[in-house]
């Protein structure tokens, strides 16, 4: 087994160690009609909302009162938190052969995530993965998103390491080449990478 070059290796969620099936983020809104008797196309309204992600996504908006409020103005009758129990579910479709490399991989390893205060408490708390790391990294609760520097920075500090002794392993390259710009290591997680990352891991 080589020795990693590194000393924390931070994983990003979605795309890496969650299957996005065909690069779709959201697979299961098709179904949404049948299954909770919400129409796809009521859901996919909310989500093309103008600046809402972004602004889910940086904790600067509650998800669940974004929901409440589309709820109430589409007259849907099920609960917030009931829809947000079914999307939280739905999207927990965890990629065993990366979450195998997590198991595996003895070394010090955080989850770095885009993700809303909610869904960074289910993947810490309800996930296989959320239980491998030490931390969970979330962009609505740090308040800024990648590949803003400011979200790396944010775990430099945690860390208390050099740029140069942690690892990205994203499927993102922006969020690879901002990493990279501040001295990280690199892994540009995709299909014809992802038979390397035991090599890089040291495994």
């Amino acid at each position: 087994m080589a020795e990693p070059r590194f000393d924390l290796a931070v994983w990003d969620f979605d795309g890496v160690l969650n299957v996005n099936p065909g690069g779709e983020v959201f697979p299961w809104v098709a179904d949404l009609d049948h299954e909770i008797g919400v129409p796809a196309e009521s859901f996919r309204r909310f989500l093309n909302v103008p600046g809402q992600a972004r602004d889910v996504l940086k904790g600067d908006a509650d998800l669940l009162n974004r929901l409440r409020g589309w709820i109430a103005a589409e007259g849907h009758a099920i609960e917030a938190e009931a829809f947000l129990d079914h999307w939280l579910d739905r999207d927990d479709r965890p990629d065993a052969t990366a979450l195998e490399l997590l198991a595996t991989h003895p070394g010090r390893k955080v989850i770095g995530t885009n993700n809303p205060p909610a869904r960074a408490r289910y993947i810490a708390e309800r996930t296989k993965a959320g239980q491998l790391v030490e931390a969970v990294f979330a962009s609505g609760e740090i308040g800024v998103a990648k590949p803003d520097p400011g979200f790396f920075r944010h775990i430099e500090l945690y860390s208390g390491l050099p740029p140069s002794r942690l690892l990205l392993i994203d499927d993102s390259d922006d969020n690879c080449r901002t990493a990279a710009n501040r001295g990280w290591r690199t892994f540009c997680f995709t299909t014809d990478s992802r038979d390397r990352l035991p090599e890089v891991l040291g495994l």
